[in-house]
This record gives C-alpha cells, sequence and structure tokens, in this order.
C-alpha cells in the first residue's frame, strides 16, 4: 500500500513535470511569456538657462505640477542690473541714432540745391545706417536681457510629478546642473525582454496579460505597439573590426527582443521601474489560466 501511494506521487510529481516542460515549449514558440518587462515613462531633468544662485524652491517632494507651476528660481539681481544696462544703451543709442538721421535730412536738402559735394552727402548716409544697426543691435541684447531675466524663474511645462529632489535655496546652479526631476506617471509603458524564438508571433497590436510584481492576484491586459528592430549587438559600427563573442557553455543562451507594450488601464500602484511579467493573449484560456496563477504566485514570491 505505501508502495502504491509513493508511486502515485511520482507519478503525478513526473506528469507535472513533463507538461510544464510541453507548456514552456509551446510557449516559447507560440504564446511568448516573459518574466523581464519594468515599467517605463517620460521624466524630465530640469535644469535652469542661466547661471546663479538658487533664490527660491517653489515645490516639495512628491508634489503634482501643473503646466505653469513655479519650480525655483535663480537669483536675478545679476540680470536685473544687465537689463537696466541694456535699456540704457538703448537710450544712447537711439539718440545718436535720431541725431545722425536729421543730419542726414539736412545734408540731404543741401545736395539737392548742390550746397554739399556728393562725398559728404555719402558719409551721411553711411553714418546713418551704422547708427541705424547699432540701435538694433541694442535692441537685440536689451531683449536677451529680458529673456535671461525671464529664463530666473523656471516652470513646469507639463503635468507631472517632482521626484528625487536633492536641490536646496543657496545651492549654486548653471545650464549643466539638473536641480529638479520630474516624472508623467500619467504616460505609462512596459519594456518586456521575449526570447527570440517567438518573434513570429509577436506582433504590433496583439493583445498580452500582464501581471505586475506589485498587484497579486490581478492580471491586466494591454497590446504591443512596437517591436524594436534592432539590439546593440546586431548593430555594426563602420570601421570597426568585428567582435567575436566567445561562450563558455554548451548550450548558450536565448537572445532578447526588446518589445515595449501599452496597458489598458494604467494603474496608480506601480511606479516607473516596477517590475512586470507578460504573456502573448492569442490563446486567450491558456494565457488566463496561466498568468491568473502567476498573479497568485506574487503574494509568495
Amino acid at each position: 500500500m505505501k508502495r502504491d501511494v509513493y508511486a502515485y506521487i511520482t507519478t503525478v510529481t513526473l506528469a507535472i513535470a513533463f507538461g510544464f516542460s510541453v507548456f514552456l515549449i509551446y510557449s516559447d514558440n507560440a504564446l511568448p511569456f516573459t518574466t523581464q518587462a519594468t515599467v517605463k515613462t517620460t521624466s524630465v531633468n530640469v535644469v535652469p538657462e542661466v547661471k546663479g544662485y538658487i533664490k527660491e524652491i517653489f515645490v516639495y517632494e512628491g508634489q503634482h505640477v501643473l503646466p505653469g507651476t513655479d519650480l525655483f528660481q535663480i537669483d536675478p539681481s545679476i540680470y536685473e542690473i544687465e537689463k537696466q544696462k541694456s535699456e540704457a544703451s538703448v537710450v544712447q543709442v537711439k539718440s545718436r541714432w535720431l541725431k545722425v538721421q536729421n543730419h542726414l535730412k539736412r545734408i540731404k536738402s543741401l545736395s539737392q540745391h548742390s550746397s554739399v559735394s556728393k562725398e559728404v552727402f555719402d558719409d551721411a548716409q553711411l553714418n546713418e545706417a551704422i547708427a541705424h544697426a547699432d540701435y538694433l543691435s541694442a535692441q537685440a541684447s536689451l531683449k536677451m536681457a529680458q529673456l535671461n531675466l525671464d529664463r530666473t524663474l523656471i516652470k513646469a511645462k507639463e503635468a507631472s510629478i517632482v521626484t528625487n529632489l536633492s536641490a536646496s535655496k543657496g545651492m549654486y546652479a548653471s545650464p549643466s546642473t539638473t536641480v529638479i526631476h520630474l516624472v508623467n506617471n500619467q504616460t505609462q509603458w512596459i519594456e518586456a525582454d521575449f526570447t527570440e524564438k517567438g518573434l513570429s508571433a509577436l506582433k504590433k497590436n496583439q493583445a498580452v496579460n500582464i501581471v505586475y510584481d506589485a498587484i497579486p492576484n490581478k492580471v491586466f491586459t494591454g497590446t504591443i505597439s512596437s517591436i524594436d528592430l534592432a539590439i546593440n549587438s546586431g548593430v555594426g559600427n563602420k570601421n570597426q573590426l568585428g567582435e567575436i563573442t566567445s561562450e563558455s557553455r554548451w548550450i548558450r543562451a536565448q537572445q532578447k527582443i526588446r518589445v515595449r507594450v501599452i496597458p489598458d488601464q494604467a494603474s496608480h500602484l506601480v511606479i516607473a521601474g516596477s517590475r512586470a511579467s507578460v504573456m502573448v493573449r492569442e490563446g486567450a484560456f491558456i494565457s488566463d489560466s496561466w498568468m491568473t496563477l502567476l498573479s497568485w504566485l506574487r503574494f509568495i514570491y
């Protein structure tokens, strides 16, 4: 009797192992499945366009900001002085241009009566053109000074969330310094790495099942939006010698193909960097059953 129980357990174990092996082989070729999937989102490293000490930071870690929200300000005092100097330069250059214009009018009137030589008239025209060019240049400098002054106040350009805020008031910032990180958590996608064996079953707009590690006992759906046509090891660089990859194992690891998946339903419970498992849903019953089982197992691991 005891031997029959052992035989029964052994038979069941072998049957499960055989069935699971068949499932893996079928999945690799017809219903690609991967646990190597990561949630991605767009992020912006906010850097100032002018340099200076940070006068004020208006946001806090984790704050939701809307387009136009003030983020931080660079000390504007230097740029206010530059603007005042440019304004004074415009007034000075403009007065000189008006003076040269009046002189040209007088010379032009005299030249009509042949009271001055053509050389004097040409010099007057040239001086007026130079003065006009100086005036335009001064105006451009004023606009740049105003633009730099406006750039001392940095605003958000789209709805996002402040994250990894490490800057503080009084810190020196330059156009190469990241002051604030913004993450757009509303725009999410999944980058999944499938084995190339299932490439024939991966198609654009193909439905998939998704299980997030952070959300056990729930299966989400999505669609494949794109399949990368190249990976780094498949792109050759000109004028470089070929690189030979050495393998120390008898069975080499399978190549991975990067696939972008768009979830049908965004979840606030996952963040950029969350891990997930993805399976093609062409065979709905098999995929749904396996992914449901996997979602239960996420309670354990």
